[in-house]
């Protein structure tokens, strides 16, 4: 299986919570087929994706065997080019082997509905480690653990997943410093120089997420990525990292935005997503709101609308 690269829009599902099942369900209607998720409870919910998911294709999701010149069976998810990316926890990187059962059992409670006797099981689009390490603070679940895998041997674990198990199509890192990005990345070239057939292949990260916004937009990791042809997929790309005194989003709020926003007959969201797709950025915006994933989904057509002038007005307001 070969290094992959894409560029896109997904649907975030982190802090949905009770409106996690409807706000899906409108964004499978509004035309999203990628989503991202993960196993870290409190944030994120893998069952009620699995389960929205599953009820939204539940007429088309078996086998449809059509008589042409000769029989053939077309799979749902296949069809309909859905791809899920979700995320094992730090507090997880535990062994190798239970790095392989969490992703087993992710693609199950997401994509089980899927697979059916005439067809192979469906993967995961991307299997992430979430954070290389867990560090008090970060969730509850990582206070007090202490002994987990080395990145390094941890992303064993992960090539297993992909060229083994092949329970996703690709692997991917989150939350970590371009060191850390650097380090894997020449721990896998160390290794393809060797690679002798067994076990799986040696692999580059495919996919990067990171938290990136106009006020931050992440340049090393980016500039690291695009080197070395890994997607980067921004979350947080509307300003919801900050935390201001008054509650205010300084990257929605933005008067410049704004005026960009205006310009255009677009809200400040589709500007912001809008500039992170021309810097080559996926992006994994989320809402509950009828209308705001509406205009979420008016990015899935991929027709550009900012102009060189609005770019650089957007690129000058970086703070790092």
């Amino acid at each position: 299986m070969e290094h992959q690269r894409v560029i896109g829009v997904g649907f975030g599902t982190a802090g949905l919570g009770q409106k996690g099942f409807e706000a899906i369900t409108m964004a499978l209607e509004s035309g999203f087929r990628a989503f991202d998720t993960a196993e870290a409870d409190i944030w994120y919910n893998q069952e009620t994706v699995g389960k929205a998911l599953a009820e939204y294709f539940e007429e088309e999701s078996s086998n449809e065997c059509i008589m042409d010149d000769e029989e053939y069976c077309t799979n749902t998810c296949s069809r309909e080019n859905l791809r899920i990316a979700t995320k094992l926890p730090p507090w997880e990187l535990t062994s190798i082997e239970n790095i392989r059962r969490r992703a087993a059992a992710s693609r199950e409670i997401l994509l089980g509905f899927c697979d059916s006797e005439r067809s192979p099981k469906y993967p995961l689009d991307v299997y992430y480690i979430h954070a290389p390490k867990c560090w008090e603070g970060w969730h509850p679940r990582c206070n007090g653990v202490q002994h987990t895998l080395p990145l390094r041997e941890a992303w064993l674990g992960m090539e297993y997943v992909v060229g083994i198990d092949h329970n996703s199509k690709r692997i991917g890192l989150s939350n970590v410093r371009p060191f850390e990005l650097l380090d894997i990345i020449q721990f896998v070239k160390e290794r393809q120089m060797d690679y002798n057939g067994e076990g799986p292949p040696p692999r580059m990260p495919d996919v990067l997420q990171a938290y990136a916004d106009p006020l931050y937009p992440a340049e090393e990791l980016r500039r690291i990525c695009k080197e070395h042809g890994i997607e980067f997929v921004s979350y947080s790309t509307l300003g919801t990292q900050h935390r201001t005194r008054n509650g205010s989003n300084p990257v929605l709020g933005n008067s410049q935005i704004n005026q960009i926003a205006t310009k255009h007959n677009r809200s400040t969201a589709e500007v912001v997503l809008s500039w992170a797709l021309h810097h080559e950025m996926s992006v994994i915006p989320r809402s509950t709101k009828e209308q705001h994933i509406l205009e979420l989904s008016n990015l899935l057509n991929g027709n550009p609308f900012l102009d060189s002038v609005d770019i650089g007005t957007i690129d000058s307001l970086a703070l790092n």
